[in-house]
C-alpha cells in the first residue's frame, strides 16, 4: 500500500512539473511572439491543432474534470477540524 501511495505522489509531481513547463512555454510565446524559437512555436502550433481537432465541448469537459480532480485532491489532503463550540463566559 505504501508503494501505491508513493507512486501516486511521484506521478502527480511529474504531472505538475510538465504542466508548469507547458505554461512556461506558452508564457514565453506570449512575451516573445514569433521570435521565441522553433521549439516554442511548434509547441504552440501543436496546442492549436489539438484544440481545433478536439472541439470546444471536449476542452470544456476536460477543464471541468481537471478542476474536480484538483478540488477533490485538495479536500482529501486537508484535515477537517472539528467545529468549535461557542460557549459564553
Amino acid at each position: 500500500m505504501d508503494k501505491l501511495i508513493f507512486l501516486k505522489r511521484v506521478l502527480w509531481f511529474l504531472v505538475e512539473i510538465f504542466s508548469l513547463g507547458l505554461v512556461l512555454i506558452i508564457f514565453m510565446y506570449f512575451l516573445l511572439g514569433q521570435t521565441s524559437g522553433t521549439f516554442v512555436i511548434s509547441v504552440i502550433e501543436n496546442i492549436g491543432v489539438f484544440v481545433k481537432s478536439a472541439g470546444e465541448n471536449t476542452i470544456v469537459a476536460l477543464l471541468i474534470i481537471i478542476s474536480l480532480v484538483l478540488y477533490l485532491n485538495k479536500a482529501e489532503a486537508s484535515p477537517k477540524s472539528p467545529p468549535r463550540s461557542r460557549e459564553k463566559k
